[in-house]
């Protein structure tokens, strides 16, 4: 530090101890990711959609499914099946290390779409940076922000990121704290649509390219403290995704613009989704329960859609 500290010994020991993350903040990392429209497909299949432009190449109206840019950070341009962190996340990996740290969590994720995706796929770049932490709780929120751009830097995709460090200590809060709360209306949900999970959804969604064993493997889960594998946060996401496009935009892609949502509780493969969903302008908010145990696993949500209007 370049700075005079005032205070008693035990004060000025406290704040020398601190870890100083300033130098690393803004810093980027970008790696290669790429994907074809069988990638499209298996994403789409893994979130459960069954309309026939999002798993059918030859559909007149084929395209790729909005949120499934999520997923190159882990696929990289990698086809095979991946080790767990794999390749491409730990070549984008701008999470700091901070001290007591004993778990990190997928907290808030948030997805705007700059320009469509080229149905047919393409190469591309993936560039990220670490943007902010701040304490919560018994840990650190640590804030990351994402560009997915072609090769010449067209920006297709921004996305942002919020992880939570258990156990994280000694540091001070920097930079932006991408979680923000989403007052949700006190009245009943416009449209409530439910959504099956299937008991192998996760066997399937790994397949996009987060190969993490909690999700398949039983020993593995319950080391992680859960009585058998959880889906992905990621999946969830989708399905949320998925009701609301259906919803409130006829299942266009091209009217959807963004979404935001915040991890509250696992889902087991094999549960009911129920997605609830109000309408405020252009912006479809919404939570997401689980439906035989009534716990919710997602909120904090919305999605912004050109020309949103209900089905209903």
């Amino acid at each position: 530090y370049q700075r005079r500290v005032h205070g008693t010994l035990s004060e000025c020991l406290f704040f020398f101890a601190m870890a100083d993350l300033s130098h690393l903040l803004g810093q980027e990392k970008s790696v290669a990711v790429s994907f074809n429209r069988r990638d499209a497909i298996l994403y789409a299949l893994g979130i459960g959609c069954k309309e026939l432009p999002f798993v059918y190449e030859l559909d007149p109206n084929f395209a790729v499914f909005p949120t499934y840019p999520f997923v190159l950070a882990f696929k990289g341009t990698d086809s095979d099946v991946l080790d767990f962190p794999s390749p491409a996340l730990n070549a984008t990996n701008v999470v700091p290390p901070l001290k007591g740290t004993r778990v990190l969590l997928d907290g808030e994720r948030h997805l705007e779409v700059v320009a469509p995706l080229p149905k047919e796929g393409g190469d591309f770049v993936l560039r990220s940076k670490f943007v902010g932490v701040h304490a919560k709780g018994k840990g650190a929120t640590v804030s990351t922000v994402s560009e997915l751009c072609s090769r010449e830097g067209k920006v297709f995709i921004r996305m942002e990121g919020s992880s939570f460090l258990v156990g994280a200590k000694d540091f001070q809060d920097l930079g932006r704290n991408i979680s923000q709360p989403t007052a949700m209306p006190s009245r009943t949900p416009d449209v409530v649509e439910a959504s099956v999970t299937s008991a192998e959804q996760a066997h399937i969604y790994r397949l996009s390219g987060d190969y993490n064993p909690l999700h398949i493997c039983p020993d593995t889960a319950k080391m992680g403290g859960f009585k058998e594998p959880i889906l992905h946060g990621l999946c969830t996401l989708g399905f949320a995704a998925r009701a609301v496009l259906k919803c409130y935009g006829a299942n266009d892609p091209q009217r959807f613009k963004a979404i935001h949502v915040r991890f509250t509780a696992p889902v087991i493969p094999g549960e009911t989704l129920l997605t609830e969903m109000w309408q405020e302008g252009a912006r479809v908010l919404f939570n997401v329960k689980s439906k035989e145990r009534g716990v919710v696993v997602a909120n904090n949500g919305y999605v912004v859609l050109q020309d949103a209007r209900s089905r209903l």
